[in-house]
């Protein structure tokens, strides 16, 4: 079975299987708009496969609403219900990256951000900041753009006492163990003299990197893979010696959660120095409401953005569109059934 197939299986499955584990079990009312909302969620998912990029957004969006209704009628504690989308977009004029979108009062992406533990985000992000803390679209950035972009974490095993890491490996400290990672990073590698600059800036832009320190010299951390892509190998003094797979898990489960598919861990960056970035799936929110909004209200400056020949965005706002038809599905489930559904990465030909 493939990955598609058992997420559409999984989603049918929550109609019952939810019922007896949720608030769901005490509430009728609950328990009909549950149903009727993912009905509505479905269909609009299957609506949205079959219509151009240029009305696309505005299936996606509202079966997105629609999927999120179903998840506060099965797990918010007291009001469970919204009439707001609880969003506003600050000025549609700008180009496409440049559009911000600020939460507004109280409504749906609040009332969803708390059933599904999202953090919410307070000030206004931009879409750009937005497309690039998504793993999916990091690598694919709106033209124009630098903002910082989700990446790729590869959690090792600990490390055996007796290295120092650090900026250097002359110094060994006999009584610390260490947890290693190793990150790509999607840019030319940073000349040798610039690396301990780099680093320090690097680590200042992810939550996740708190206390991170270079794993070996400045020289050997780095390895460029291509033009344009390297890794660095980063370290952390562990939490206690002799850490075991299931105490290694979790150090990085708190700082780079695995993402979609099995193994598969990313740095995000956050959009508030304060707080945490909202789920990949509130995220996901924010951008297929700032896009049906932008088909809705301005379908000019929205099919002119999607125009191949002319915007050299179309090509990227196209594959985003395609890819939440795979996403947002999986994406829903977990939020539906709130705990993490990593699938089998395909293998690429």
């Amino acid at each position: 079975m493939d990955g598609t197939t058992a997420i559409r299986l999984g989603l049918r499955h929550c109609r019952t299987s939810l019922t007896d584990k949720t608030h769901l079990k005490s509430s009728a009312s609950r328990r009909k708009t549950f149903s009727a909302a993912l009905q509505q969620f479905e269909e609009q998912m299957k609506a949205a496969e079959v219509v151009s990029p240029a009305t696309r957004p505005i299936n996606l969006y509202y079966g997105l609403v629609q999927a999120g209704l179903a998840m506060t009628a099965a797990h918010a504690e007291g009001t469970w219900t919204f009439d707001k989308h609880g969003l506003k977009i600050l000025d549609m004029k700008c180009d496409v990256p440049d559009i911000a979108v600020r939460p507004e009062g109280v409504g749906a992406f609040q009332a969803v951000s708390d059933a599904t533990g999202s953090e919410r985000t307070a000030d206004a992000v931009s879409l750009g900041s937005v497309w690039n803390s998504l793993p999916e679209l990091a690598e694919i950035p709106l033209e124009g753009t630098n903002h910082t972009p989700a990446v790729d974490l590869l959690a090792r095993r600990s490390a055996p006492a007796g290295y120092s890491g650090g900026w250097s490996v002359g110094t060994a400290i006999k009584s610390t163990e260490y947890v290693r990672a190793t990150v790509w990073v999607q840019e030319d590698t940073p000349p040798l003299t610039g690396r301990k600059a780099w680093v320090q800036d690097f680590i200042a832009k992810y939550r996740g990197l708190q206390g991170a320190q270079l794993w070996g010299s400045e020289d050997e951390a780095f390895e460029e893979v291509r033009s344009g892509r390297f890794s660095v190998e980063l370290c952390w003094p562990a939490p206690k010696n002799g850490m075991h797979e299931a105490d290694i898990e979790q150090f990085f489960d708190a700082r780079a959660p695995v993402y979609r598919f099995n193994a598969y861990r990313y740095l995000r960056p956050a959009f508030e120095p304060t707080k945490a970035p909202p789920t990949p799936l509130m995220s996901w929110w924010l951008l297929l409401y700032s896009f049906s909004m932008l088909a809705r209200y301005q379908p000019r400056k929205w099919t002119d953005a999607l125009d191949i020949d002319r915007s050299p965005d179309a090509a990227a706002l196209e594959y985003a569109l395609d890819a939440a038809l795979e996403v947002i599905p999986h994406l829903v489930l977990e939020g539906l059934r709130q705990i993490p559904i990593p699938l089998s990465k395909p293998l690429a030909l």
